[in-house]
């Protein structure tokens, strides 16, 4: 069986480049407002990357913060104002110790709204990342989000998941030990299609 395997990187690597392995990858673009430094030499590759066929998808996302709407506009800026035909968003959900608490579902809702707008409509191109606690806490309400299961442990089945990030520290080059993730039982072409981007 067929798994599409991507890495998850930021300023925290090295810049990606064609010893990467993979068909799909995932950078940051921001966290909030701060600007990943990384981010215009990974999106300038993985542009080239994308034209060239070494890549099949790129997903861009970015550290959901409360201050949702200048988080979607640094991005959206970041990425030239318009995304790549074969990108994807992806909204990181997570609770970082408490800063973020209770049921933002509103304000994510309200986010994942304006990035689909931005894709010209296809709710596909907008997937969300998390854990099962922190998806549970801060968005109860997501309705029909894809979403990225982030567990180390286990695989378990959870409502619209389309890939499992199953480890933080898998050697990958050029980056060596990072975040990566696996669209199960899904070639790069399914996947694509998947995420509307075939």
């Amino acid at each position: 069986m067929t798994d599409t395997l991507f890495a998850d990187v930021s300023e925290f690597q090295v810049p990606v480049d064609d010893h990467y392995p993979y068909k799909f990858l995932s950078i940051r673009s921001n966290d909030g407002t701060y600007r990943d430094r990384h981010f215009a030499q990974n999106y300038a590759w993985a542009k080239q990357a994308l034209a060239s066929g070494h890549l099949t998808g790129l997903i861009v996302y970015f550290v959901w913060r409360t201050n949702w709407q200048d988080a979607v506009n640094t991005h959206t800026s970041m990425c030239g104002g318009r995304p790549l035909p074969k990108q994807v968003t992806m909204i990181d959900v997570e609770s970082w110790g408490g800063q973020i608490k209770g049921n933002q579902s509103a304000g994510l809702n309200a986010t994942r709204a304006a990035l689909v707008k931005w894709y010209g409509g296809d709710k596909r191109r907008v997937i969300g990342y998390g854990n099962a606690g922190d998806l549970a806490s801060l968005w109860p309400q997501r309705g029909d989000i894809g979403v990225v299961l982030a567990n180390y442990s286990a695989n378990p089945s959870f409502p619209g998941k389309v890939a499992h990030q199953f480890a933080d520290n898998q050697s990958t080059p050029p980056f060596g030990p990072c975040d990566i993730n696996s669209a199960d039982g899904q070639s790069p072409a399914q996947f694509a299609a998947q995420l509307g981007i075939a």
